[in-house]
């Protein structure tokens, strides 16, 4: 909640993202602590967390998975407020 830059992905963030084939998905980037993928809650270390870090709403960035890359466009960034 105390980021001072709302408009780009950073730690805490709620990210609307949708991949190729526009299958949307919503992840917040939490402490590899606090990771459950199964509730969108992404680890900070995870690929997609370091791929989405600094993103802007339009910004495309690309995956690295063990199955392949895999690219997605950034929709939304949302903070949940203090």
């Amino acid at each position: 909640a105390a980021q001072p830059d709302r408009t780009r992905a950073w730690f805490g963030a709620t990210v609307t993202i949708a991949d190729e084939d526009d299958n949307e998905r919503t992840v917040t980037l939490v402490g590899d602590d606090e990771q459950d993928p199964s509730a969108g809650r992404i680890g900070w270390s995870a690929p997609i967390a370091r791929a989405l870090r600094g993103a802007a709403v339009g910004d495309l960035r690309t995956v690295r998975l063990p199955a392949g890359e895999k690219e997605w466009e950034v929709l939304a960034i949302a903070y949940q407020a203090g």
